[in-house]
């Protein structure tokens, strides 16, 4: 591959994935708490059903992406097992409102939906690494924050959607809303298999590598998923809280829609800069606008420049959000990446969790706390940058 090539369209065939990933779990998330109760159960259970999906998906989405890899090195393509995971997780999502439209909740019966979702939310770890880890076939190392981009800008502008489509999701009704999910996932999927057709392996793809990978890397890209999901969950809090005071309650919403379509949207020029200068130069460079900007946040008066320094956040901390998947790509070996990819990933899911069990309840003792949470996450991904300068 030329160094100066990007292959856009099998890009564009990732984020569309991306997207209706990104929208099933955004139906999900917001209509599957009403089937719950639908079927007897409150909306509380969904939070631990949430915990259980993650913790599982911290061992799924590493097995999966190595048993993608294998399939590469064997005949040429990750396509196959993606296909098989977007066509189970699409079949699986329809039969959610299917399963509470036309069955009674009886006592035995009612846990066949709980136990459908977790399924489900584990059809999707199948495919979500192996998916990613095509973006390392359509850029050079240099080029990936700037291919990157695009799937931060869909899947940032698709993920908004959970903060003011409440009632447009749930108008839909049930079976219409899963419908759109699961035909956006089977249209992503076939898409994607068009850009990317199962090929033949190539002969220095079925050599075994010359030197092990150091399991220390993938210690490292396993701490940056879980410090990137706990920046995550404890800087979308502090914001919150920034535009609550700032704009009152009525608008929190409409901001906060603005908040991820804007991280979507500078992904664009942020990953060009991240190109230029280096990925990790750009995750360290984001970490540090952002701890700083959301410091002087809080403890700053004039509306203007709270304003300011929110925009500020948002383009910092689209520099760590949209190098993350770049910083695996070029850490791990090309023939490792969907077991790295699903390494990353499963420290997010493994970070979700362990925040919902632990951070959740702390997060009431104090208003200071998720903005010293969310400092420290980002400390730790500066750290994790750090260290993996020794593996360059």
């Amino acid at each position: 591959m030329s160094d100066r090539i990007i292959v856009w369209a099998k890009v564009w065939g990732i984020a569309a994935t991306q997207g209706a990933m990104t929208l099933c779990w955004v139906i999900y998330n917001l209509y599957f708490p009403i089937l719950l109760v639908q079927f007897g159960f409150s909306k509380e259970f969904a939070v631990t059903l949430l915990i259980v999906e993650n913790a599982l998906e911290a061992f799924i989405e590493p097995l999966f992406g190595a048993i993608a890899d294998n399939q590469q090195q064997k005949i040429g393509s990750k396509i196959p097992l993606i296909s098989l995971g977007i066509g189970m997780s699409s079949v699986l999502f329809i039969l959610l409102p299917i399963v509470v439209i036309f069955t009674t909740p009886t006592e035995i019966w009612r846990w066949v939906l709980p136990a459908l979702a977790v399924i489900w939310a584990s059809a999707m770890a199948i495919f979500r690494a192996p998916t990613m880890a095509l973006l390392r076939q359509t850029a050079p190392t240099n080029k990936l924050p700037q291919a990157a981009s695009i799937l931060s800008l869909v899947g940032g502008v698709v993920g908004a959607f959970r903060f003011d489509a409440y009632g447009v999701i749930i108008s839909l009704g049930a079976g219409f809303a899963f419908a759109i999910g699961s035909i956006a996932l089977l249209a992503a999927g076939a898409m994607l298999r068009w850009l990317n057709p199962p090929g033949f392996p190539k002969i220095k793809d079925r050599q075994p590598q010359k030197e092990p990978e150091s399991n220390l890397k993938f210690v490292l890209v396993f701490l940056t998923g879980i410090s990137v999901a706990w920046s995550l969950r404890f800087l979308i809090p502090t914001v919150n809280n920034f535009l609550t005071l700032e704009w009152g309650e009525a608008y929190t919403k409409i901001a906060m829609t603005l908040f991820f379509v804007g991280l979507g949207l500078t992904a664009l020029p942020v990953g060009k800069i991240a190109t230029k200068w280096g990925n990790s130069r750009g995750i360290l460079f984001g970490c540090g606008l952002t701890i700083i900007s959301s410091h002087l946040v809080k403890n700053l008066d004039v509306s203007s420049a709270k304003i300011a320094l929110i925009l500020i956040i948002i383009i910092g901390f689209s520099f760590v959000l949209n190098g993350a998947i770049p910083f695996v790509l070029a850490l791990i070996n090309k023939s490792r990446s969907g077991f790295g990819l699903g390494v990353y990933f499963g420290g997010l899911s493994a970070g979700v969790s362990f925040f919902d069990i632990v951070f959740k309840n702390l997060m009431k003792l104090s208003s200071d706390f998720n903005l010293t949470g969310s400092t420290l996450a980002l400390l730790l991904i500066i750290l994790w940058i750090l260290l993996s300068s020794n593996f360059e």
